[in-house]
C-alpha cells in the first residue's frame, strides 16, 4: 500500500499542470475572442463613419440638383432627402444587428469552450478520485498511505 502514496502525488501533480494549462488556453481563448470582438466594432465604426459622409455627399447632390432644376424646400424635395436619410438608418441598423449577431456568436462560443474547458479540468480530478476509490475496493485502504 506505500507505493500507492507516489502513484497518488503524481497524479495530483499531473492533475494540477493539467489545471494551469486549462487557465492559459481559457485565458489564450479570452483574449482572441476580445480582439476578434474589437475588430467587429472597430470595422462597424469605420462603416458607420463611411455611410454617414456617404448620407453627407448624396444630400448634397440632391440639393444642388433640386437648386438646379428650381425646386427649393418644398415638401416633395424635403420627402426625398428625408427618405434618403431613412434609407441610411436602415442600413446603419442593419449593419449594426448583424455585428451584434456576431459578437454574440463569439460570446456564446467562448461561453461553450470555457464549460467544456471547466469540465475537462475536473476530469484528471475525477480520474485521481475514480482510482483512489478503485484501489479501497481492491482490498487497500485510503488510509494506508
Amino acid at each position: 500500500m506505500g507505493s500507492m502514496l507516489p502513484s497518488a502525488a503524481l497524479m495530483a501533480v499531473q492533475a494540477g499542470m493539467g489545471m494551469a494549462q486549462q487557465n492559459a488556453a481559457m485565458s489564450a481563448e479570452k483574449d482572441q475572442a476580445k480582439a476578434a470582438v474589437g475588430q467587429i466594432r472597430q470595422a462597424q465604426a469605420v462603416e458607420d463613419r463611411q455611410r454617414r459622409e456617404r448620407l453627407r455627399r448624396v444630400l448634397a447632390s440632391q440639393r444642388a440638383r433640386f437648386g438646379a432644376q428650381g425646386i427649393g424646400s418644398s415638401g416633395s424635395a424635403e420627402a426625398v432627402l428625408t427618405g434618403l436619410a431613412a434609407e441610411a438608418d436602415r442600413e446603419a441598423a442593419d449593419a449594426a444587428a448583424a455585428s451584434g449577431l456576431r459578437v454574440n456568436r463569439i460570446d456564446n462560443d467562448l461561453a461553450w469552450s470555457q464549460r467544456r474547458n471547466l469540465l475537462s479540468a475536473s476530469a484528471p480530478q475525477n480520474r485521481l478520485a475514480f482510482s483512489l476509490v478503485q484501489r479501497n475496493l481492491s482490498g487497500g485502504s485510503l488510509f494506508d498511505f
